[in-house]
């Protein structure tokens, strides 16, 4: 077994922390009481990367220095969002910062060792290794604010960061609180000024999901969770708005489960109309709580239900030669597949003298004004015409229908279930 083989293998053994993301029925108070219970080589790793109050000769940029480790705030469910990757040979450069400076610790190397930088960290990939303020490092390290937040490439974030040479990349990973997680995320996918009673749904279901993609990545072997894209869920680190902190705290630890497991809380902006359980291209089987057989209409009122969008006739044709080079010149444009749900599957477009088809996902992925797979299209007066019904996938919870359902006196854990039939409310322990 070689040496970089044996080192992957520790580098998965350590960031994979066993959480074991176990439930148990609650019946959901105003404020329920959250468990959280650790796993023994969290515990232990936490125990031995920082001794707390233990003085410690350190390296302060090339000068000895006796100074004493900040006590780690370990958290006791801990989640890993993917900050940023690049190939090896991008010579990427990140950076971060803290006002009183970080902790770097080895991970994955038989000598191991603390070494403290202040203010400043910069990365910078190399083929085979990269370069930590200019010194050449070949394996994973953890970078830890002395106190407070640290940021990377000028956003806050809460927690730690891994740096981690993987195959022919490297990650750059923040390590944090799940709660501190939620009350962040909520900030990029919920929307502003929204009562309380409304950000504690998007809370639950946020932090089912992403204790679902958690569990998951332990299946994997993953060496993140989530993206911090809208690939997962959108995450732009710290923040601090109270109101989206108490919708947080007010539902601290609860999920939504099915078979005592944490879901995929899948959710749209606005559903428009869709059943979702009518959607041919998806595996309900896998999820069957997202398989809704009932429509919701408490959107209808939101401007994102039905819209309506024009392309001239040659920016249309520029943009779907992206995917069609053959295409020379368009003479018309019809949908020929949708599914039961209304959702485009198939449109053909028409040339000069032949005939190409396009899958509605990638017609959808093309145009980026688009807002739903649930379209029909014309040309009139020369314009390419596309009229719809939601915005996203049409899965899951409807955020713009459960905004409704709160102004009709719906209370979080009803709107929850209308949304995710056959669900349970779970407490993480």
């Amino acid at each position: 077994m070689t040496f970089f083989f044996r080192r992957f293998i520790f580098i998965i053994c350590f960031f994979n922390f066993v959480f074991s993301v176990r439930t148990e029925p609650v019946e959901v108070c105003e404020r329920p009481v959250v468990s959280f219970e650790p796993s023994s080589a969290e515990a232990s790793e936490a125990k031995r990367t920082f001794t707390t109050e233990q003085s410690r000769s350190i390296r302060t940029n090339g000068l000895e220095q006796n100074t004493h480790h900040k006590e780690s705030k370990k958290s006791p469910m801990p989640v890993r969002v993917l900050l940023s990757s690049c190939n090896e040979n991008s010579h990427q450069l990140w950076q971060f910062q803290s006002e009183k400076g970080f902790f770097v610790h080895s991970v994955g190397c038989k000598k191991e060792k603390n070494i403290f930088f202040k203010n400043k960290i910069t990365i910078r990939a190399k083929k085979g290794y990269f370069l930590c303020n200019g010194k050449k490092v070949d394996h994973a390290i953890r970078v830890t604010p002395h106190s407070g937040h640290g940021t990377f490439d000028a956003i806050a974030y809460d927690g730690d960061f891994f740096i981690i040479p993987h195959k022919n990349e490297l990650l750059c990973v923040n390590q944090v609180d799940l709660e501190d997680y939620i009350v962040a995320v909520l900030r990029t996918e919920s929307w502003p000024g929204w009562p309380l009673e409304v950000n504690k749904v998007f809370a639950i279901a946020c932090r089912s999901y992403v204790a679902f993609k958690i569990q998951e990545a332990q299946r994997t072997n993953r060496l993140f969770h989530v993206k911090n894209t809208n690939a997962h869920q959108t995450y732009k680190g710290r923040h601090d708005v109270q109101d989206l902190r108490h919708a947080v705290e007010q539902t601290g630890g609860i999920v939504l489960g099915f078979d005592k497991k944490p879901i995929l809380a899948m959710f749209d902006c606005c559903c428009g109309g869709v059943v979702p359980a009518h959607i041919a291209d998806f595996d309900f089987n896998k999820a069957p709580y997202l398989a809704r057989d009932y429509a919701c209409f408490h959107c209808k009122q939101s401007s994102l239900y039905s819209w309506n969008i024009a392309y001239e006739h040659k920016a249309f044709e520029q943009v779907i030669k992206q995917y069609k080079k053959e295409l020379h010149r368009l003479h018309g444009i019809s949908i020929t597949k949708k599914d039961k749900a209304g959702l485009v599957m198939e449109v053909k477009l028409k040339g000069h003298k032949e005939h190409h088809s396009i899958s509605g996902k990638q017609l959808y992925s093309l145009l980026k004004e688009v807002k739903s797979f649930h379209f029909d299209v014309q040309i009139k007066s020369g314009k390419i015409v596309f009229s719809g019904r939601g915005f996203g996938h049409h899965i899951g919870l409807c955020q713009w229908g459960a905004r409704q359902m709160v102004r009709d006196g719906w209370g979080f854990k009803s709107i929850l279930q209308f949304y995710y039939p056959q669900t349970q409310f779970m407490k993480l322990v």
